[in-house]
């Protein structure tokens, strides 16, 4: 009966590995320390209803306990900007004006983008450094530098 209880408390330790990794929710991981514990245990010849006691005990304790805070440093999402969007709040020449329902350009990294002011009666020259406060489908919404 010794030897069963032991591929039982891998096969837990495993399942629950296989489904942390597929989840990401930092719910079954807890239940890998419960069941390592268990096998432990398992190993010393401890009765399976202890065994089985433990690993809930300790599963619970985990997930509770840490739970939240393992979520909060561990799995944090980064909110760096990236690709398009690390494009607002940067400066940059005019190439061609705007002017009411006319587009003008920026050139940002080789790129020429259409640029058009955020008020519909956005007079700017070009040269003009620009701020872009927006970027819509593939126009930047700018406002001179300094509005």
């Amino acid at each position: 009966m010794l030897d069963i209880w032991i591929w039982i408390w891998l096969a837990v330790v495993c399942l629950s590995a296989i489904v942390e990794f597929a989840t990401m929710q930092m719910v079954s991981i807890w239940f890998v320390a419960g069941g390592l514990v268990s096998l432990i245990l398992a190993l010393c010849g401890v009765a399976y209803w202890i065994q089985i006691i433990v690993c809930i005990v300790i599963g619970m304790a985990l997930l509770f306990s840490l739970r939240k805070l393992s979520l909060k440093y561990l799995l944090k999402n980064n909110h760096e900007k990236t690709n398009v969007d690390s494009l607002v709040g940067t400066e940059h020449k005019l190439l061609e004006a705007i002017a009411p329902e006319v587009a003008g350009s920026v050139k940002i990294n080789g790129v020429v983008w259409t640029a058009v002011g955020e008020a519909e009666e956005t007079e700017i020259k070009a040269g003009t450094l620009v701020l872009i406060k927006e970027v819509k489908g593939n126009k930047l919404i700018v406002t001179k530098k300094g509005e």
